[in-house]
């Protein structure tokens, strides 16, 4: 059936004047149980981020690998955090199967999208425990957002009165104030202030989750190939 356009407009105004709009769907990169990539579109972007763009695996593989994360504990030091340096917020395995999908993914987004990753595993008793976020490069930074690292949903009755869906959005926190972001070597982190303000970047609901690094350091802080064994003559006894 054809509508008329007068009838059309009736419908579509009202929902402009209210700022209303569709975001596009995210496109998977990868996809299996409890782990998904994607590509999805960034409204934080502004003027657009440096995509596509070339990352090496191994850039992806260091700064994961340096990730950290460190325990925030709100009720008993009011958002203090402790001096400990925290824990990896990656197995190797985990770093070993998301490296080379989150490098696709950074070559094949627009200006306009990030590439996000959602990892579901289980706790003993075998309840979900959530690791998600998003990642994206502008003028050479490369940012991480980790949202939530192994969280539990049973977290949300500190923070929601409903419960969130890190699937359909893997930048939400599950629980907000449970951690911060950290990175080893330290002196490779960028400031979320500096790289604001270099990088015209809006920003995120919670910044101590956010590490930015500057990828020409980190190609110059790239463990280097194991030197070859060096050739030793036999020794002939007379």
């Amino acid at each position: 059936m054809r509508y008329p356009i007068s009838f059309l407009a009736s419908i579509c105004l009202p929902l402009l004047a209210l700022g209303c709009s569709v975001s596009p769907q995210p496109i998977p990169i990868y996809t299996e149980s409890g782990f998904t990539i994607a590509i999805a579109h960034d409204p934080r972007s502004g003027s657009g981020h440096s995509h596509p763009i070339a990352v090496s695996v191994a850039q992806m593989k260091a700064l994961l690998l340096g990730l950290r994360v460190r325990g925030r504990d709100i009720v008993g030091t009011f958002g203090m955090v402790g001096e400990d340096r925290g824990a990896p917020a990656f197995g190797e395995s985990d770093i070993t199967k998301l490296a080379p999908h989150l490098v696709a993914g950074l070559g094949k987004a627009s200006p306009q999208d990030l590439v996000t990753f959602h990892l579901v595993q289980r706790d003993s008793r075998g309840a979900p425990l959530v690791t998600s976020g998003g990642l994206f490069v502008r003028n050479q930074h490369l940012y991480v957002i980790l949202a939530n690292d192994r969280t539990s949903p049973s977290s949300i009755q500190y923070e929601t009165a409903y419960e969130p869906d890190s699937l359909i959005d893997p930048l939400l926190p599950i629980a907000r104030f449970k951690f911060v972001a950290e990175l080893i070597p330290q002196e490779l982190r960028v400031t979320t202030s500096d790289a604001k303000r270099m990088d015209g970047w809006e920003g995120y609901l919670d910044e101590s989750k956010v590490v930015v690094v500057n990828l020409q350091h980190l190609t110059k802080n790239l463990p280097s190939p194991s030197a070859p064994a060096p050739i030793v003559s036999p020794v002939i006894k007379p």
